[in-house]
């Protein structure tokens, strides 16, 4: 793999298949993977993104083994990650081996978001990380950066990630209690017109690091 000034980390995320009691309206996930790369900071994170810079040949590259992605976007977040009782913290975003991780992202025109990231941060995001089996959670919060990619921009006002060790364990977690609970507290929260994704997927590290700073999943 090219070397990237300050890559830390690669994930590919590639769809898998789980049944959330709450979602089941919910249509299944495209067929289609996401890349996530953790950078050391934002300024690293922007030269990479430059116009013939090092991450355009490593997307192509990746994409030339991987197939196309007909849905193509790029989207750079600050990376918060939340400490899960019992577990060491995750370095550079996970672990090496292969994981089940949740993904979930929220849209919207952003109206009282302010109010509403502070009172899932404090109320549901705890949650979270009491989810029976869940070794990793991170919330992705956007920001504004400069990009020379070919690509257009994403638009999620909040991004997550809970990550499990299977399939199986995954499952349980969200016919556990806690799933439950999740569901009410995320009703309580003020109603700004948003939509959400979730999407069950098999995590691998494709290149490792350090622990990052900053994150671009998308």
């Amino acid at each position: 793999m090219p070397q990237v000034q300050g890559l830390r980390k690669v994930l590919l995320h590639q769809p898998g298949r789980v049944d959330d009691p709450f979602l089941s309206h919910e249509p299944e996930p495209p067929a289609e993977y996401v890349l996530q790369f953790y950078f050391d900071g934002l300024f690293s994170l922007e030269a990479a993104c430059a116009r013939q810079a090092g991450l355009s040949g490593l997307l192509a590259g990746l994409e030339a083994s991987l197939g196309p992605v007909q849905a193509k976007s790029q989207q750079a977040m600050v990376v918060r990650a939340v400490p899960v009782a019992g577990q060491a913290p995750a370095a550079g975003g996970g672990a090496d081996s292969a994981v089940c991780t949740y993904l979930v992202a929220y849209y919207g025109s952003g109206q009282d978001h302010d109010q509403w990231l502070s009172e899932y941060m404090a109320g549901h995001v705890p949650l979270m990380g009491r989810m029976p089996g869940v070794r990793q959670v991170e919330i992705y919060t956007r920001l504004d950066w400069l990009s020379g990619l070919d690509l257009p921009k994403g638009a999620a006002i909040q991004r997550n990630k809970v990550v499990f060790d299977s399939v199986a364990d995954l499952q349980a977690a969200l016919q556990s209690p806690i799933r439950a609970e999740m569901r009410a507290d995320y009703l309580s929260l003020p109603q700004i017109g948003q939509t959400n994704t979730h999407e069950a997927m098999r995590t691998d590290c494709v290149f490792g690091g350090a622990g990052p700073l900053a994150g671009k999943p998308g």
